[in-house]
């Protein structure tokens, strides 16, 4: 219907989602996968100043390669929020199993000072899945905001599916 084409939009984020609400409830993070075009949007829901009927809404580059993020971050697939509003970020495997590249959690560090239409401070990888045949598949805190979950996903349904949690101080 004249619909403007578009990568792949993985999964989306609230502040609220996670009992958070550094940065305000009204930013949607996006995450974006595909070729040339592996980000994760910012999108701010409030009411431009005067407006109604929420017919806009300000949308920005939070995480992108060029932009704050190294070049081997690649296809962002799930999205979790920590307390203190930095944003964790599963990718999803490479092209191929054997490249060595995907399969990884990023940290994007939540903006210093109030910038509410800023992209994050500084992207780093937080953690490496080095098995080759598995990938994370949805991550996610828990209610006290200390113990993150990650789900590793064997390919090919060998059993070896798990659930693991990586606590911190």
């Amino acid at each position: 219907m004249g619909a403007t084409g578009y990568n792949r939009p993985e999964d989306v984020e609230t502040a609220t989602s996670t009992g958070n609400n550094r940065g305000g409830a009204n930013t949607l993070y996006v995450a974006v996968t595909g070729p040339g075009d592996n980000r994760i949007l910012g999108i701010d829901l409030r009411e431009p100043k005067g407006g109604k009927n929420h017919e806009t809404a300000f949308v920005y580059d939070y995480v992108r390669v060029g932009v704050n993020a190294p070049a081997d971050f690649e296809w962002p697939d799930n999205l979790a929020l920590d307390k203190n509003g930095n944003l964790y970020i599963a990718e999803d495997p490479a092209t191929a199993p054997t490249t060595g590249r995907g399969d990884d959690i990023w940290v994007a560090v939540a903006p210093s000072g109030g910038d509410s239409h800023g992209p994050a401070s500084a992207v780093v990888r937080f953690a490496s899945l080095t098995d080759c045949n598995a990938e994370p598949t949805g991550i996610y805190f828990d209610l006290s905001g200390t113990t993150l979950f990650v789900h590793a996903q064997h390919r090919g349904g060998d059993g070896f599916d798990k659930a693991v949690g990586i606590s911190g101080s």
